[in-house]
């Protein structure tokens, strides 16, 4: 496990040249680790596609800067999470494309991984899920959500798993998450939790996408929560088989191909789909 005892790590991988049409390019960058700066734990995991640089600064702040092409999220909290714990953050976070920031975690028993979505690109993971109602946390109101992942990367290898999502209708970069809040909502619409936490940290997540983070966490703050959440309702929308009006195929941003994937493999006019590694490609 590598620990970051300065104030950045900047490290250098080999840019390699495409194998085949469709693959992508290793760029420079710097390579997944996790591990804990300064008193706060820190995770960063990239599929190497895209040139970035995740950076630790003093305490609960980091950075990172991403460009165009693969999957990268990283950020800092706390390592396990806690079912009851009060975040708060600060700073400045922007994108072109496909980007979550987020309260973001896993647990295992069963495996499950967690977003509390403050703010997003141009791709609302609401659009593409199973809504399970909404709940007013903070003061403002969250989509409840559950999708699926089918032999997916987790934190156990590549596993099959289930997302649990709140997602913000009002976007925001900086305030109060009560993450009990939303895991009592998600217990309230049938959506249980491992019994065993691994980390909880607020995160940046790029999907094809350039962008840029510097966030700061801390722990409490006044949550000023209430909670409402109402009736169940279902979509017929799967983030696996999301298609354009009309067709049979892939609508731009929705999945069109990977290992043990069954939907759509063709996308709407105006989009291509894109491998982004063996389990995952998408309409671009």
């Amino acid at each position: 496990m590598v620990s970051f005892k300065a104030l950045f790590v900047v490290v250098s991988a080999a840019l390699s040249a495409l194998a085949a049409p469709g693959n992508l390019t290793t760029r420079a960058g710097t390579p997944s680790a996790e591990g804990t700066h300064d008193g706060f734990f820190y995770s960063w995991w990239t599929d190497n596609g895209a040139q970035a640089t995740y950076t630790n600064g003093p305490k609960g702040q980091y950075s990172i800067q991403w460009g165009n092409g693969g999957n990268l999220v990283g950020g800092k909290g706390w390592n396990p999470g806690n079912a009851n714990r009060v975040i708060s953050y600060t700073g400045t976070y922007s994108y072109v494309g496909n980007s979550y920031l987020a309260v973001y975690g896993w647990t295992r028993s069963p495996l499950i991984e967690y977003y509390i979505v403050e703010n997003f690109g141009t791709y609302n993971p609401s659009s593409g899920a199973t809504n399970k109602g909404s709940v007013t946390v903070d003061g403002a109101v969250y989509d409840i959500l559950v999708s699926t992942r089918t032999n997916q990367p987790s934190i156990d290898g590549t596993q099959t798993f289930q997302q649990f999502w709140s997602v913000r209708r009002e976007k925001r970069t900086g305030g109060t998450v009560d993450v009990g809040a939303h895991f009592r909502a998600w217990a309230n619409a049938g959506l249980q939790l491992g019994t065993s936490h691994y980390y909880q940290i607020v995160a940046c997540e790029g999907y094809f996408s350039t962008g840029s983070c510097s966030i700061t966490v801390s722990e409490g703050g006044s949550s000023g929560t209430t909670t409402a959440t109402t009736s169940t309702t279902t979509t017929t929308s799967q983030p696996t088989t999301t298609t354009a009006p009309g067709t049979n195929c892939a609508a731009k941003w929705g999945q069109c191909g990977g290992q043990g994937f069954t939907g759509a493999t063709c996308c709407e006019s105006g989009s291509t789909c894109t491998v982004g590694n063996q389990w995952y490609s998408q309409c671009l």
